[in-house]
């Protein structure tokens, strides 16, 4: 029984870091395909409104830029994301080593020795 008690601790705790790594990746490459989102809607927008594509790019890939730029001068916002990005590791990482340490009080139990029947000790 205890073998199967930490089968499921060390499920949970698998289970556990690979949620927090999809949330961590997703949280961050959110940020990583923003500035491209941008520059999507930009370019499609100016074509709907008439311009060449040889246009709208380089004026898309300048505006999405500025974006980029307003943001990194804003340290307050980069500290935020960032920090909110530390937060949420921080939190798997914390609930990973809770895991590991019911892993610990499971492993170091120790299984009750029953006398063999018909041994003379």
């Amino acid at each position: 029984m205890k073998w199967l008690n930490l089968g499921l601790i060390r499920i949970f705790e698998f289970l556990t870091l690979l949620v927090y790594s999809f949330f961590v990746l997703v949280y961050f490459g959110a940020f990583l395909l923003l500035p491209l989102d941008i520059l999507s809607l930009i370019v499609n927008s100016t074509s709907w409104l008439g311009l060449p594509a040889i246009i709208s790019v380089p004026l898309g890939a300048a505006v999405s830029g500025y974006f980029c730029y307003l943001t990194y001068k804003l340290p307050e916002v980069y500290q935020i994301i960032l920090s909110g990005g530390t937060e949420l590791t921080n939190a798997g990482y914390l609930q990973i080593r809770q895991l590991e340490a019911i892993a610990c009080r499971v492993g170091r139990q120790s299984v009750p020795s029953t006398p063999v029947s018909g041994a003379a000790g």
